[in-house]
């Protein structure tokens, strides 16, 4: 009687252990899986590829930058369907300076700029707040 009770005492000791989880903090989640596009939520924002769309954005954000400035490049997007579009955009000008935009793209296809930022080099806006 007393083995088996041991057996069944050791056996449910070993789900436990098995089933147990590593617990995180929101914040520990929330950076682990900050760029992690593959488990998108509906109404969220998702990584894009850069679309005739996506360079219009970036060139409406080139047009609020002080001086004359020609984009370069489109180095990286992410985008939230909303009533229309909003794009992160992570782009370079004529002279290599990298910069992070929002730009919401209205139904009537109209590109409105939230802000424009001087990255640090980056070329990914993973860390950048929406």
């Amino acid at each position: 009687m007393n083995k088996k009770l041991l057996v069944v005492a050791l056996g449910s000791l070993a789900l436990v252990a098995c089933s147990a989880q590593d617990v995180k903090t929101t914040q520990e989640a929330s950076m682990q899986t900050g760029c992690d596009y593959t488990q998108a939520i509906p109404g969220g924002w998702q990584q894009g590829e850069i679309t005739p769309e996506v360079t219009a954005a970036a060139q409406a954000a080139v047009k609020e930058i002080a001086g004359d400035h020609q984009l370069k490049n489109v180095l990286h997007v992410t985008q939230q369907v909303v009533a229309g579009m909003n794009y992160n955009v992570t782009f370079s000008i004529e002279n290599n300076d990298v910069y992070t935009a929002k730009v919401f793209r209205s139904l009537k296809n109209v590109y409105t700029v939230d802000h424009v930022n001087k990255s640090n080099g980056a070329v990914s806006n993973c860390d950048v707040k929406n």
